[in-house]
């Protein structure tokens, strides 16, 4: 009898631990589910309001993070929002506080009345980050910002920042960081595929690394990023510290054999194929769509684009060496085919609030 009872006390033990072990194990897979699939965010600049926040609009169950861009500087180094970035910020604070991460992007470019924008300024940098002082002036002003539009996400785009001030730079994030965790707001943080990864960079903020800009106005035909590009970029941040999101561009350029260089929109793309009449061709280098054609003045160009299928295959690339959390740069002339794909890319958002 006694030894009846030990195997009923036994049986019991073991039922109660399987019993209580099936929610542990489907709650870790899937949490492992999502910590495996694919988190997209996207920016929407704000000269390109209207447009960019229909595209949000159709694609916002994909979406985790939306970035507003942005903030410039004046010419008293202060923050400057233009009319287009308030009413954007706003509007998309408006509809989207309750179910996404809305995030207001600062960009170091100075703008004045007076003379011409200078973009990524590197002695702007320099003045707001040379010493103590300066930098908590900045920060002052962040949270300024911060609290005059209620924001609950900050980024910092400072781009070129000299090798002088990076020690400076870090410190600065370092403190921002701290000072808007006091106050409930998060910080994010873009890279240039430039940047020194080796460095040790402050724990907390989210950083993103931007994967583009392979060619463009500074550069003949070609894709923004290709696979090799990718190859060498995601060598350099493994030396990182920080685990790093990765960024990828929409759209692309037009290059004229006689001419300037011309920006296109992947709809603005997609509608000059149309008009010319010619074949989209798909690069195997880096699966960018491209095509050839000649203007009524017999004038060459060649037009280099992402498309939905661009997308897709760089982010399936980056994702098979374990990076799941991509920002798209940018909302605004995206095509329906690009749009649902991305709206197709929902996870539970209990796991990301």
């Amino acid at each position: 009898m006694k030894n009846f009872f030990l195997f009923i006390c036994m049986a019991l033990l073991i039922i109660t631990a399987c019993s209580n072990s099936k929610d542990g194990p489907v709650e870790a897979r899937e949490e492992l589910k999502n910590k495996n699939k694919l988190q997209l965010s996207i920016w929407l600049p704000e000269w390109q309001k209207k447009s960019a926040l229909e595209d949000v609009q159709n694609s916002q169950q994909g979406l985790q993070d939306i970035r507003v861009f942005g903030a410039y500087f004046n010419s008293k180094d202060q923050l400057l929002l233009t009319d287009n970035a308030i009413e954007m910020l706003q509007h998309t604070q408006q509809q989207f506080n309750a179910t996404h991460s809305v995030i207001l992007t600062l960009i170091n470019d100075y703008v004045t009345d007076n003379a011409p924008s200078v973009q990524k300024d590197s002695t702007l940098l320099h003045r707001l980050l040379q010493d103590a002082s300066s930098r908590q002036k900045h920060i002052n002003n962040i949270l300024q910002i911060v609290d005059q539009y209620q924001l609950k996400g900050i980024e910092i785009d400072y781009e070129k920042v000299t090798k002088d001030d990076l020690p400076k730079y870090l410190l600065f994030l370092e403190e921002l960081y701290q000072q808007l965790s006091d106050n409930n707001v998060t910080l994010n943080v873009v890279l240039e595929p430039r940047f020194p990864f080796d460095v040790t960079l402050p724990g907390g903020p989210k950083y993103t690394v931007m994967a583009y800009n392979v060619h463009g106005y500074h550069s003949g035909p070609g894709a923004k990023a290709t696979f090799s590009f990718l190859d060498e970029l995601l060598k350099k941040i493994q030396t990182s510290n920080q685990d790093l999101a990765i960024a990828f561009a929409t759209g692309g350029f037009k290059w004229a054999a006689q001419g300037k260089t011309v920006a296109l929109t992947e709809m603005e793309a997609e509608a000059l194929l149309a008009k010319m009449k010619v074949a989209k061709q798909r690069d195997q280098a880096s699966g960018a769509a491209y095509f050839t054609y000649s203007d009524e003045n017999n004038v060459s160009h060649e037009v280099w684009y992402a498309d939905q299928e661009t997308l897709e295959k760089w982010i399936t690339y980056v994702q098979r060496k374990n990076y799941n959390e991509v920002v798209l740069w940018r909302a605004g002339g995206l095509s329906s085919e690009t749009l649902m794909w991305i709206d197709e890319q929902s996870i539970e958002r209990d796991s990301i609030h």
